[in-house]
């Protein structure tokens, strides 16, 4: 309350300037475009040119009528309804005092395009469709300044840990893909690669927990699709971003796009600096000796980053039916990374026994490099298309770490060095693909989508250890600390997707047939590992519409998640430090996930609701096992569990109350491992749930609020449990020049609250983790736009978008 005193009488001489000087009436009829039947509860936005929040709203009445007292000016009128293709009405003008008829207004059925059926939230943030959610967030105060795991963190049922991993409704086991391409890149690789990404060059995110059998059936989670800004306003337009933070972040960037006839070119650029600080404390108690010792770990991780990004695309349409398309993706980074371990051991009283440290100094590079060209042609047939795309990406991440090493005395100081090694690493991950995708309508409520992909992907890991000897100084190669291996995999795809469309029902059923052949070669021990095998995929959908603003469900899905070749995989001994390593299982199986969904969806006037029970039962479940010698060494491999099943709901609400809008939402779920294929005590029953709220408040014309918290129970896990986490983040922004420029503040996590902490426990032994990475802090960005207002892009016939 007295924050919004206090903002009321800041702005009290703004509120007066910006009063309204009279109204006038909109009126209009909204029908199917096929047969003039009235559409009622059809939601009816007015916006103002250059925004996305609507300055009214309502919904058509039994008759399809609308009636709507707005303010005088001029407008564009947007109308959504489920069932039918968006439209929108520019250049309205409404005069005070005076009725603007629109008149009738006809609607496209969206014939057997499940993807286009949406129910859509406040100001378009939110649009819920069959067979996804999308989530704008290009205009989002909250994720300006930041990277693209910010934007993720914003989601409903996603959720980002302290080491960048994604998870979805509670599975690390999801894709991710940019523009609808799978990234080869994973876990917390992929989580770094994220984080390279400024949040600016982001427009839209797309969640899909049950994907078709036209998407690539990776990931047991589902996709998520990061939809980057690749489309140029009319003429020449563009933007610049510059943005620094109390934590020593900064970012500067700019784009721009030129559309001039059958061109269209648009690219962005941008540059970085990144510092984090996280600390890492361990108490582990070791119950494989008589009596029990005990280990005390202090970590801290000091890291500085310096990278850049660059996209680009290039369009051209040499006749009326065909468009020729090429996008680029490149980043690249520079890393400073410093390590520093304290370790004390501890007899059965908890009496000091002996201690030393380790100190890492890590200095890599990293580049991704991500070319997709494409050529689509429209057949003179109404949605008979062709499409053929060929993408090409190549990564490394590379560099030395020096490391040192020293006994302490009780009070910590440096008694001499216990160890002094070099090391270097390097991991390569490529892919080449080609896609072909046909689509065929067979009747107008009728439609195929067939299509082929070719897929090669490589992993080459190379990693030496250098050990010196503390006698002779002189430096020899640790032979259990060297890994050099490559790996690869060919995959050809075939699948089909009937989509139908009948009165009130649309129906979808996909196949997809896969085989597929891994190698793995570890150079090392001149060892190979191969396999190949044969996998079929079925998805299915209906959905029926109650009401043109309710509707239900059911789909399903199959998954496949394949072991990440390189950690996972891969059985050389990798160092975090002398008591914590890890080694792959080269004899690791993919898991294989059958996902069950209801949904209910409910859109009327200013509220939103999506209601989504779901069933996921994974077989040879991918998990992390961990054991510990009789001389205190833990050890970290990978295992196929017999099943885990999650079964849960997820429900989303939206609102609107006059200036404030937003959603909350929560996700809660059980899930149960079977593990006793791999011994007693791994399998586990835990509930878990989530919550979440993004509430913004519009001020003014020019001024937002905008609020965003995110909370996890704490939960039961294979060998152990995890703590509940609280992030809660907030901004505020001021518009200027017209909406030109904008100036937004953030205030990252205020409480300091980016902790995990976890209990691992084992018959032989005994763990408790608490993990700080301190991101607090305040950052402030200004965002200037320039060019002629968006107007609707020249598409190729029956292009859905």
């Amino acid at each position: 309350m007295f924050l919004r005193s206090l903002l009321a009488l800041a702005l009290a001489p703004l509120s007066v300037l910006t009063a309204q000087a009279g109204t006038g009436e909109l009126r209009a009829r909204v029908v199917a475009g096929g047969d003039s039947t009235p559409i009622r509860s059809a939601r009816v936005d007015v916006l103002r040119a250059g925004t996305l929040a609507p300055v009214a709203r309502t919904t058509t009445a039994d008759d399809g009528t609308l009636r709507l007292r707005v303010a005088a000016g001029r407008y564009r009128v947007r109308l959504v309804a489920i069932g039918f293709a968006p439209r929108e009405v520019p250049g309205v003008d409404v005069r005070d005092g005076a009725a603007t008829d629109l008149g009738t207004i006809g609607l496209a059925v969206r014939a057997a395009d499940l993807a286009r059926v949406t129910v859509s939230g406040e100001a378009d943030l939110v649009t819920l469709a069959p067979d996804r959610n999308q989530y704008v967030v290009k205009d989002m105060p909250s994720v300006r300044g930041g990277n693209v795991l910010d934007v993720l963190r914003n989601v409903p049922s996603v959720d980002v840990d302290i080491d960048n991993v994604v998870s979805l409704r509670g599975n690390s086991g999801v894709t991710i893909q940019i523009n609808g391409r799978p990234s080869p890149l994973k876990a917390q690789q992929l989580g770094e690669y994220l984080a390279s990404l400024p949040a600016d060059i982001v427009e839209r995110v797309e969640v899909i927990p049950n994907p078709s059998a036209n998407d690539d059936p990776d990931g047991s989670a589902g996709i998520i699709n990061i939809v980057l800004k690749r489309e140029p306003d009319a003429g020449t337009s563009g933007g610049v971003t510059v943005s620094g933070a109390t934590t020593g972040n900064f970012t500067a960037g700019g784009s721009v796009g030129v559309q001039r006839g059958k061109w269209t070119a648009f690219g962005s650029l941008s540059g970085y600096r990144t510092a984090w600080l996280r600390t890492d404390i361990i108490n582990r108690t070791n119950l494989q000796v008589a009596p029990s010792t005990y280990l005390a770990e202090h970590a801290q991780q000091d890291t500085r980053q310096y990278g850049a990004t660059m996209t680009a695309r290039l369009g051209y349409q040499p006749t009326a039916h065909d468009e020729l398309s090429f996008d680029g993706l490149f980043t690249s980074r520079v890393e400073f990374e410093v390590d520093s371990n304290v370790y004390r051991n501890l007899d059965a009283a908890h009496a000091f026994a002996s201690a030393n440290d380790r100190v890492t100094t890590n200095n890599n590079h990293r580049f991704n490099l991500d070319l997709n060209t494409g050529w689509r042609h429209a057949f003179e047939e109404k949605g008979h298309k062709l499409s053929v795309e060929a993408r090409l990406y190549r990564a490394t991440e590379q560099g030395p770490l020096d490391i040192k090493g020293h006994t302490l005395a009780p009070d910590f100081s440096r008694t001499g060095f216990s160890a002094v090694e070099n090391e270097y690493g390097l991991e390569a991950p490529a892919e080449t693909n080609v896609r072909l995708d046909w689509v065929k309508p067979l009747a107008s409520w009728l439609r195929l989508d067939a299509g082929y992909k070719w897929l090669l992907q490589g992993w080459e890991t190379r990693f030496d250890t250098e050990v010196q000897n503390l006698g002779t100084g002189a430096f020899g190669p640790d032979s259990n600390r060297i890994s050099n291996f490559e790996a690869t995999q060919r995959t050809h795809s075939v699948y089909g997707v009937l989509n139908a469309q009948a009165g009130h029902w649309l129906l979808q059923a996909g196949l997809r047939l896969e085989d597929a052949a891994t190698s793995f070669h570890l150079r090392t021990h001149d060892s190979s590992y191969d396999n190949q095998y044969q996998s079929h995929f079925v998805s299915a959908l209906v959905a029926y519409n109650l009401t043109d603003a309710d509707q239900l469900k059911v789909s399903m899905s199959e998954r496949i998640r394949r072991p990440d070749p390189g950690f996972q995989v891969d059985p050389s001994l990798t160092y975090t430090d002398p008591l914590n390593v890890s080694r792959g299982n080269p004899f690791l199986r993919p898991e294989y996930t059958r996902a069950y969904e209801l949904g209910y969806q409910h859109q009327s006037g200013t509220i939103t609701v999506q209601l989504s029970p779901f069933f996921r039962r994974t077989t040879g479940a991918i998990r992390a096992i961990r054991t510990i010698d009789t001389l205190g060494v833990a050890t970290r491999t990978f295992a196929n569990v017999a099943t885990t099943d999650a079964y849960g709901v997820d429900v989303t609400v939206g609102r609107s109350v006059g200036s404030v809008t937003g959603f909350v939402g929560a996700s809660g779920f059980r899930q149960v491992s079977d593990a006793a294929n791999l011994g007693a005590g791994l399998s586990a029953d835990a509930f878990v749930w989530t919550a979440r709220a993004n509430i913004a408040w519009r001020v003014s014309r020019t001024l937002d609020v905008q609020g965003l918290v995110t909370y996890r129970a704490p939960q039961t896990v294979e060998q152990g449990t995890q703590g509940a986490q609280l992030r809660p983040s907030f901004a505020i922004r001021q518009k200027l020049m017209d909406d030109r420029l904008a100036l937004t503040l953030r205030i990252v996590d205020p409480f300091n609250s980016a902790t995990e902490i976890s209990t691992t426990i084992d018959p032989r032994f005994i763990q408790e983790s608490n993990r700080l990475r301190v991101i607090r802090g305040l950052l402030l960005s200004a965002n200037w736009t320039f060019g002629r207002q968006r107007k609707q892009h020249e598409q190729l016939p029956d292009d859905p978008g």
